[in-house]
C-alpha cells in the first residue's frame, strides 16, 4: 500500500498560538517521509513562541512558514498562558486509538497534545523565573525608597544618619544587579542602577558635609551607654559571644539581648593572671600566651555571607573602652592582635573567632561597657555593621565566713609560736598555710584578696585576685608576689600622705564586706571614716564601679586610734546561713567589770603578762575612764547598731555586741575580740587575757557564750608578739577565700 502524502499547515492567532490544523496533499517530490517521521514542536526561547512543522528550516521548504511571538513583560506570558490552557482545555484528553483515524492522523493530533502541554511547561518556567526577579525588583526598591527618605531636609541629618544612606544606596545597587540579562526587567535595572550611582554620589556628599559641619562643632563629653543590640541591621553580618554564659559560643547565643547588664550578655575577663610566669600580668603581654592564656580570652563569632566578598572587615571599639581592652583574631598561624582603630582589616573568612581581654576593671574613668563594631567596607563605602555590647566580670569581695584555702602570715623571727600555732589549727581544716620569710608583717593592710567569676568551657571559671595595698609607711610588693597562673594582681590609686591621725586610713583593715544580706546576695561592702577622711576615694569609686556589691556603707571611726573599721565589726557564720554580726561594745565591757566586782573578784587581773596589766578595781575606779565608754557606747554604738540594721536588713537577733573597753585615744584596753578570722568552722580569736577564775580565763569563757549560737569553734590564739605592737592575729593574717558556688550572674537580679 502506498502512503499518500500531506502537508499540515498550522492556524496561528495574533499571539502565535496554534488553533487548528488542516492537511493539505503534498506534492511527490515533497512527500518523502511516512506520517510517522511527523517532528512537530513547540518553543519558547529567546526569540518568543513558534511551531514548528515537518521542516525546521525554512530555506529547504519555502513553503513551509513558521510564526513566532514574542513576550515583552510578564502581564504577556499571563495572557499567553491562558491562551495555551484554553487551546489545552479543547484537546484535554488524548486522541483515542481506537478510533477510526489512519494511524498517521491519530499520530498528528496526538503530536499537537504534546507539543501544547510542552509549550505549557515552558511558559510556567519563565513566569516563575521573571516573578523571581520581580520580586528582588521589588526588593531593591523597597531599600531605594528608604534610602530617600535621607533627602528630605539634608541638613537635619547626622554623619551616620549619611552612612546609612549610602549602604542603603549600596544595597540597593547590588540588589538590582542580580537580575539577569534574559529577565524583561534587565534594561529598566540597567537605568536604575545608574540613577541610584548618583544618589549614592549625593549621600557621600552630604557625608562629608556632616564630618566637616562636626569638626567645626565643640566637642561634648562622650558618655557611653547600653546600647540595644539585639537585632543585627544587616543580614549574614552578625557578632555573638557567650550571650547566655554558659562557656561555649554556639547558635543559641545568636539571641542576643536587648542590653547588656551583669546578669545578661558576654563577659570579658580583666586578664591580670601570670599564665607564663614571667612576672607580668597577661594583659600586658600583647598577645596569647598558650592554652591556658587562650581560656582567659572571651570569645566573639563573627560570621559573614557570601554577599560580603571583596570588602574589607574592620573591628572597632568605643573610644571610652579603646584603651582598655585587647582584641585578637585567631588565625592558621595563631593568634593576631587586632587593630581597635577600625582602619586594618581582618584576615577574611565566612567565620572568624576573635578574642577579646580587659586591661582594667570598671572603674571611675569606664564604666567596664565595651561597644565592639565590625564594619564591612567596600572601595570605600561601607557596606554593613553590627555592634555587640560585652561587659568586664567585676571585682568580688569575700566576706570573713567564705571558706578558706590559704592563709597567709609574715616569718618575722620573733613570732614563730604563733606562726605554729596558726599552722596546727588551719591546716587542719584543709586550708593551706602561706608563711614568707621577712615580708610585711601586718598582712591585713597590705592587700585584699577578691575573687572573679567567669564562664568558660570547663565550666565556671574562678580565681583569686589581690588589690594591692596604698599604704605611704610599708612596703606593699607582696601582693604582686602572688600573681601566678589563676592567681591575678592589679592596684588601684597611688599611696596618700596624710596627716598623724589619718595615716593608716588606706590600710585594708578599713574595708571589708558582709556575708549575703537581703537585696545584697553577693554582701554590702563598708568602710571607715574619720574627720572627713575616708578609705582611698580612688578605690572607692572603683568598689562603686563593680555595682555588685551595693553602694560602700560609711562608718565612724573618729573615735579609734588606728581609726580601723575593722576594729569595730566583723562577721561569722551560723548555722541558719544567716549571718551574726559581731560589735564592739563598750556597755558590755562595763557590765564584764562590774559582775567580776559583783562576784567578789575586783583584785583579779586584766591584761594578763602584756604591759597593760591592771586589774578589775583600778578599771572601775578610772571614773573618767568608764564615762568615756559609756558615752561611746551611747554615742557611737547604739547610733551604730541602728544604722547598721538598715543599712545590712539585719534583725536584733543577729547582732552580738562583744564586751569591749577603750581608752581615751581610742586603743582597746585588752585584746579586741571583734578582730577575729574565720576559718573553715574554725574562729581564731586573740586570747584576751583576761580575768583567772577558777583556773578559766572569764573573758573567754563569756565571749563562747555570746557566739554559741554560731556552732563554731573558738580558738584563743597567743599573739602577745602583735598586741605589744598594737596589733593582732587579725591585722598580721590574711586569706584566700574561695567564691560562691554559684555564679554572680545567677545572684543578682539588677543589671
Amino acid at each position: 500500500m502506498n502512503w499518500m502524502r500531506y502537508i499540515a499547515v498550522a492556524l496561528i492567532n495574533a499571539f502565535g498560538v496554534v488553533v487548528g490544523i488542516i492537511l493539505v496533499p503534498a506534492p511527490p517530490t515533497f512527500a518523502q517521509s511516512a506520517p510517522t517521521d511527523l517532528d512537530l514542536e513547540y518553543h519558547i526561547n529567546d526569540s518568543g513562541l513558534q511551531l514548528q512543522g515537518f521542516e525546521t528550516d525554512t530555506r529547504k521548504n519555502p513553503n513551509f512558514e513558521t510564526i513566532e511571538i514574542t513576550p515583552k513583560s510578564l502581564a504577556e506570558l499571563y495572557q499567553l498562558r491562558e491562551r495555551i490552557q484554553a487551546e489545552l482545555k479543547k484537546i484535554s484528553n488524548p486522541p483515542d486509538i481506537n478510533s477510526n483515524l489512519e494511524a498517521w492522523e491519530y499520530q498528528l493530533q496526538l503530536k499537537q497534545y504534546e507539543t501544547l502541554v510542552k509549550a505549557n511547561r515552558q511558559v510556567e518556567t519563565q513566569i516563575k523565573f521573571e516573578e523571581t526577579t520581580l520580586e528582588t525588583w521589588n526588593q531593591a526598591i523597597k531599600i531605594a525608597t528608604e534610602a530617600a527618605t535621607f533627602g528630605k531636609q539634608p541638613e537635619t541629618h547626622t554623619v551616620k544618619d549619611w552612612e546609612t544612606a549610602q549602604q542603603l544606596w549600596v544595597q540597593a545597587i547590588d540588589t538590582l544587579r542580580k537580575i539577569p540579562r534574559e529577565s524583561f526587567l534587565s534594561a529598566k535595572a540597567i537605568d536604575k542602577i545608574v540613577e541610584y550611582q548618583g544618589y549614592l554620589a549625593i549621600a557621600t556628599y552630604q557625608r562629608a558635609l556632616a564630618q566637616q559641619s562636626q569638626k567645626e562643632q565643640p566637642e561634648k563629653p562622650q558618655t557611653i551607654s547600653p546600647i540595644s543590640t539585639a537585632n543585627p541591621q544587616f543580614p549574614g553580618f552578625k557578632l555573638y559571644g557567650d550571650t547566655n554564659r554558659d562557656g561555649v559560643v554556639n547558635e543559641v547565643d545568636e539571641q542576643r539581648p536587648e542590653q547588656w547588664s551583669l546578669s545578661v550578655g558576654p563577659l570579658v575577663l580583666f586578664n591580670n593572671d601570670d599564665d607564663d610566669r614571667d612576672g607580668l600580668p597577661d594583659w600586658r603581654e600583647k598577645g596569647v600566651n598558650g592554652a591556658e592564656d587562650e581560656k582567659d580570652l572571651a570569645i566573639v563569632h563573627f560570621k559573614v555571607s557570601q554577599d560580603y566578598n571583596g570588602s574589607e572587615l574592620l573591628m572597632s571599639v568605643d573610644e571610652a573602652a579603646r584603651p582598655y581592652i585587647n582584641l585578637f583574631q585567631k588565625t592558621s598561624t595563631g593568634w593576631k592582635a587586632v587593630d581597635l582603630s577600625g582602619t586594618t582589616p581582618l584576615e577574611f573568612s565566612s567565620d572568624i573567632i576573635l578574642g577579646v581581654e580587659a586591661k582594667q576593671f570598671a572603674n571611675q574613668n569606664w564604666s567596664g561597657l565595651i561597644n565592639l563594631k565590625a564594619t564591612a567596607r567596600k572601595q570605600g563605602i561601607i557596606m554593613a555593621t553590627d555592634t555587640i555590647s560585652m561587659g568586664v566580670a567585676p571585682w568580688i569581695m569575700s566576706p570573713n565566713t567564705a571558706p578558706v584555702s590559704e592563709v597567709h602570715i609574715s616569718d618575722r623571727g620573733d613570732n614563730q609560736a604563733i606562726v605554729q600555732e596558726v599552722k596546727t589549727i588551719v591546716e587542719k581544716t584543709g586550708a593551706n598555710v602561706k608563711v614568707t620569710p621577712g615580708a610585711t608583717l601586718w598582712m591585713k593592710g597590705t592587700q585584699e584578696i577578691g575573687y572573679v567569676q567567669f564562664p568558660n568551657t570547663e565550666g565556671l571559671k574562678e580565681y583569686p585576685v589581690v588589690l594591692k595595698g596604698n599604704r605611704s609607711t610599708e612596703s606593699d610588693d607582696y601582693a604582686q608576689s602572688l600573681m601566678n597562673q589563676n592567681f591575678g594582681w592589679f592596684e588601684v590609686g597611688k599611696p596618700r600622705q596624710l596627716d598623724v591621725f589619718n595615716q593608716w586610713a588606706d590600710w585594708y583593715n578599713n574595708l571589708a564586706v558582709t556575708p549575703a544580706l537581703p537585696k545584697y546576695p553577693l554582701g554590702r561592702i563598708y568602710y571607715g571614716t574619720a574627720d572627713n577622711v575616708s578609705l582611698n576615694p580612688e578605690v572607692l569609686e572603683f568598689l562603686k564601679a563593680q555595682k555588685i556589691q551595693g553602694d560602700p556603707v560609711a562608718i565612724d571611726t573618729s573615735w579609734l586610734m588606728v581609726r580601723h573599721v575593722d576594729e569595730i565589726i566583723n562577721f561569722i557564720p551560723s548555722p541558719s546561713g544567716e549571718p551574726l554580726m559581731l560589735i564592739a561594745s563598750p556597755g558590755e565591757g562595763i557590765k564584764l567589770l562590774k559582775d567580776l566586782e559583783k562576784q567578789g573578784y575586783e583584785g583579779a587581773a586584766i591584761n594578763r603578762e602584756l604591759s597593760t596589766q591592771t586589774t578589775v578595781r583600778a578599771a572601775l575606779n578610772n571614773q573618767l575612764l568608764m564615762q568615756h565608754n559609756q558615752n561611746l557606747q551611747k554615742q557611737k554604738i547604739d547610733p551604730l547598731i541602728n544604722q547598721l540594721k538598715k543599712e545590712f536588713n539585719l534583725r536584733t537577733d543577729q547582732i552580738i555586741e562583744i564586751p569591749a573597753i577603750f581608752s581615751y585615744s581610742g586603743y582597746a584596753w585588752w585584746p579586741n575580740l571583734i578582730n577575729c578570722v574565720y576559718v573553715n568552722g574554725e574562729l581564731l580569736v586573740s586570747n584576751p587575757k583576761g580575768p583567772l577564775i577558777d583556773g578559766r580565763d572569764y573573758t573567754q569563757e563569756y565571749f563562747k557564750r555570746r557566739v554559741a549560737v554560731a556552732g563554731i569553734n573558738v580558738d584563743f590564739l597567743e599573739d602577745d608578739y602583735y598586741q605589744e605592737l598594737q596589733g593582732n592575729i587579725y591585722s598580721a593574717t590574711n586569706t584566700t577565700r574561695l567564691g560562691n558556688e554559684q555564679p554572680f550572674w545567677q545572684d543578682i537580679s539588677t543589671p
